[in-house]
């Protein structure tokens, strides 16, 4: 990526992946990818992913009867949401810097 941004989300990305949480950023940096997640967050990670706009109550509630903490929660709908929006953005950044 080129442009003034470029320290911003190197360091954006380095807070969300592999920055201090409670998950384990082998499990961030897989949910922020798009890459197999414990079955536990799959569903969960694909909807933020992919359609964020349809996480209800019943979604966070499922995953805490299966044992989730909040924090949990917390950073892989972080990691999740980030890692969409970012490759979205490489995505972008590509295309308008593509040759006709």
């Amino acid at each position: 990526m080129a442009g003034r941004y470029v320290d911003d989300v190197a360091a954006l990305r380095a807070a969300v992946f592999d920055g201090a949480g409670v998950v384990d950023p082998a499990l961030r940096r897989a949910a922020g990818t798009g890459a197999a997640v414990p079955e536990v967050w799959a569903a969960y990670v694909g909807k933020v992913r992919d359609a964020s706009y349809r996480i209800t109550d019943h979604d966070v509630a499922a995953l805490k009867a299966a044992g989730c903490a909040e924090e949990e929660i917390f950073e892989i709908t972080v990691a999740a949401a980030t890692g969409a929006a970012l490759q979205r953005l490489d995505i972008g950044l590509r295309a308008m810097h593509e040759e006709p």
